[in-house]
């Protein structure tokens, strides 16, 4: 059996204007998703869980005609989401053993619903991909490189567009600056961790529906739009450099900058605002959305690590579900038992 354990992640500067190009900053949180994967000699897809997809127990799937053999929910809404564990499989496989199908029984478990703005979906494709790796080489020493690389031509081919950043920060760890010009996501050191909470509330609109709607503005304003763009590219790199120098206060206002930034967007959700706006009258040093909004994760940046109790409680009063209190440091781990 390969167990391998992926991170979520968190964006804190960047979402949306890493998609056209500009940079951004994210980082893992000690939160983990687990993948169990034994291969077998069906032929067939077989995926457990009970906790990602809500609904979903047990799904079989045959990899040749992509037909649903069995499961206990509607053929469509299960290959929406395993389409990114189909797809990473026929990349990994094109790239390694070229024609191979492997049979595999998957069972996922996470701490969280696909779709908050967490990295779910990344998380799944750099799991998916590094699990592939791990049973054809029979090895856990695989090239962290290559289970990127894969992993985000597979959230490109299957969302038609996508930025290196969720699948290069989730494989390596840690605190991450993400050039979309480079394949990589460069390692940002601090001598602290940040003292940050990260929750989130239900989503009220796709990733999809979210990022078409901010296209349809910005070609009605292209000036505007390339302008808020280039703005989030330069709060980007100050905050690189205010984290650089631990000052927390350059970098609450280049968070708080940054939220304004997806407010005009329209990307926020009445929910998130009335959250951000809390959590900054009650001494957080910045707060803002995270990732695509429309409800989904928020990120708080607090003075102290002593803080952070005091912020979850305030978050939670508004039905938020906090997930960390701090910025993990693990990329994919991968084990053979």
């Amino acid at each position: 059996m390969i167990v391998v354990k992926v991170p979520l992640k968190i964006t804190l500067f960047g979402e949306y204007a890493v998609v056209f190009r500009k940079p951004a900053i994210a980082a893992t949180l000690p939160v983990y998703m687990s993948f169990k994967v034994t291969p077998n000699n069906d032929g067939l897809l077989h995926i457990k869980s009970s906790t990602l997809l809500g609904k979903l127990y047990m799904v079989s799937i045959d990899r040749t005609s992509l037909k649903v053999i069995n499961s206990y929910v509607e053929e469509a809404e299960v290959l929406k989401f395993l389409r990114y564990v189909l797809k990473a499989l026929e990349l990994c496989e094109a790239e390694i053993r070229p024609g191979s199908k492997k049979g595999l029984y998957i069972e996922m478990e996470s701490p969280v619903p696909a779709g908050v703005g967490l990295g779910s979906s990344a998380a799944v494709s750099v799991a998916t991909v590094s699990a592939c790796l791990a049973t054809y080489t029979s090895s856990t020493e695989v090239d962290r490189n290559l289970i990127a690389r894969i992993a985000w031509r597979t959230e490109q081919e299957v969302q038609g567009a996508a930025s290196p950043m969720d699948t290069y920060t989730i494989t390596f760890g840690g605190l991450r600056y993400i050039e979309p010009s480079v394949p990589f996501a460069e390692e940002i050191k601090t001598q602290q961790k940040l003292p940050v909470l990260v929750g989130y509330v239900p989503k009220k609109a796709t990733t999809a529906e979210l990022v078409n709607d901010v296209k349809r503005k910005g070609a009605i304003v292209p000036e505007i739009f390339n302008a808020i763009m280039d703005t989030i590219g330069l709060i980007v790199n100050n905050a690189k450099q205010a984290i650089l120098k631990n000052d927390l206060e350059m970098l609450g206002i280049l968070m708080n900058m940054n939220h304004g930034l997806l407010e005009a967007l329209n990307v926020v959700s009445v929910e998130h605002s009335m959250i951000v706006k809390a959590l900054r009258a009650v001494g957080a040093l910045g707060a803002k959305t995270s990732g695509a909004g429309g409800g989904g994760a928020f990120v708080a940046l607090a003075r102290s690590h002593f803080e952070i109790p005091m912020l979850s409680k305030v978050a939670e009063a508004f039905n938020a579900k906090i997930i960390a209190s701090e910025i993990g440091s693990s990329g994919v781990m991968i084990a053979i038992s």
